[in-house]
């Protein structure tokens, strides 16, 4: 990694070779230099302009200053490095002459020295930090390597040794002391990179095969965890309908009971595929919960009272309905049901009190989908008010999946095959709860492939 971004900056962006180094490990190892800091090497390249010590060298050995500079060894660190580049640079000098010789050419300049520096330098750090240096391009490990990894939440990097390590997040919540814990690993094990998943996992790139123990081990030390992967319960993701002005419950403090119960206790369960579940604070359905294989949206039903109606020309309840369920009929209001999704935004609205009463609640939907192939959920046809009532309905639908479901189906298939009444009816009944032990000692072939 550094021997390419050392190369970009050199080669294609024209710095020079103590600024291409600097560049490089400045991204890399996440050093922090400012741009004023990278300019006080500028001075460097072509061997201080009068061919003394090589540039590419100066700026190795200002990376090692900005990493190492307050050990007590660091005089002994630098002269190690200093033999390291002879060694590998094939030159028994450290001066830029002897080495444009050997390397420079007229339309490449001494690119080849500058990569051979970065190479260098990054087998040296990767030394002192106890870790693998980066293999040769190409890929060595065996189909059986990728796949126990990946078990592990290790994704990998086509052609190479490299992986994506995913760390469980919890909703996408990480304390500070998370993210230094994270960020530390990242230095260490990965090129410095990390990124937020879909599903609210947080992933670091880079990472070697035979830097992965250690790197778990690293976020261990903070209480992280990695995985997120294969035919089981994934991640589980939910909007900021605690603070969010829309917000109508908790979906911080119920996704992390499912988090625990689900996605943590079913977490040696396998199932026919993998399965996402979404909560969304309300029906704006920013985490799109209608699109998994089991959404759960906060709502808030309005309790309209006909008796109180004046029927008045300008509806305050009409005007403040976002989706038209709300409508004057024959001077009357009338909620249309079947339109009216809970969103709560109508209560209390009515000078004249018609619409005070409200429920607070959920909806859930089953089926859902997003890919190649999409199919909105389903929404099941009770109201539901009690939290464990919903839990249960979640457990419902892992083992009515794990029960019918067919290896390498989504549980939109298995809904669409059994039909969507007779799913509801076991979602809704008590016959999976009381048959749990039995469908969990079912054997269940995974067919996840990601």
């Amino acid at each position: 990694m550094l021997k390419e971004r050392a190369s970009y900056y050199y080669g294609t962006l024209g710095k020079n070779c103590a600024e291409g180094i600097l560049l490089a490990a400045n991204d890399v190892y996440g050093l922090k230099l400012t741009d004023q800091e990278i300019q006080l090497f500028s001075g460097f390249g072509r061997g201080m302009g009068c061919g003394s010590t090589c540039g590419g060298l100066s700026g190795a050995i200002g990376v090692l200053s900005r990493m190492y500079g307050g050990r007590e060894d660091f005089r002994e660190l630098c002269g190690g490095f200093v033999s390291k580049f002879k060694d590998v640079l094939g030159c028994d000098t450290i001066d830029c002459g002897p080495l444009a010789g050997k390397y420079k050419t007229e339309a490449a300049r001494c690119v080849s020295a500058v990569e051979l520096t970065a190479q260098a330098l990054e087998e040296y750090i990767a030394q002192l930090e106890g870790k693998t240096a980066a293999p040769e391009e190409g890929c060595t490990l065996s189909p059986e390597d990728i796949k126990r990894v990946k078990a592990l939440g290790f994704l990998h990097h086509k052609g190479t040794n490299k992986f994506n390590g995913r760390i469980i997040t919890r909703n996408g919540r990480i304390t500070t002391e998370e993210a230094e814990a994270i960020n530390r690993a990242a230095k260490l094990y990965g090129d410095g990179h990390m990124m937020f998943t879909t599903r609210l996992t947080l992933e670091v790139s880079g990472i070697d095969y035979n830097d992965i123990e250690a790197f778990r081990a690293e976020v261990g030390k903070a209480g992280l965890e990695t995985g997120g992967t294969g035919s089981k319960v994934r991640p589980v993701v939910s909007c900021k309908g605690t603070t969010c002005q829309y917000g109508l419950y908790d979906t911080y403090a119920l996704s992390e009971e499912i988090h625990h119960r689900f996605f943590k206790g079913y977490a040696n369960v396998s199932l026919p595929h993998k399965f996402k579940i979404a909560l969304g604070g309300c029906p704006n359905n920013c985490v799109k919960p209608n699109l998994n294989d089991l959404g759960i949206i906060g709502a808030r039903a309005p309790g309209y009272d006909p008796s109180k109606c004046r029927g008045c020309k300008k509806c305050q309840l009409e005007a403040a309905c976002p989706i038209k369920a709300a409508r004057l009929v024959d001077g009357k209001l009338a909620i249309d049901p079947e339109a009216c999704n809970s969103c709560g935004r109508c209560v209390t609205k009515c000078p004249f009190h018609c619409n005070d009463q409200d429920v607070y609640g959920w909806r859930i939907f089953v089926g859902g989908r997003w890919g190649k192939k999409v199919a909105h959920g389903q929404r099941l046809d009770k109201f539901f008010t009690d939290k464990n009532e919903v839990l249960d309905v979640v457990e419902k639908a892992i083992l009515l999946f794990r029960d019918q479901g067919k290896s390498g189906e989504r549980f939109a298939d298995t809904i669409q095959r059994i039909g969507f009444e007779r799913a509801q009816e076991l979602l809704l009944g008590d016959e999976l709860l009381k048959r749990k032990e039995e469908i969990l000692g079912l054997n269940v072939v995974g067919g996840a492939t990601c």
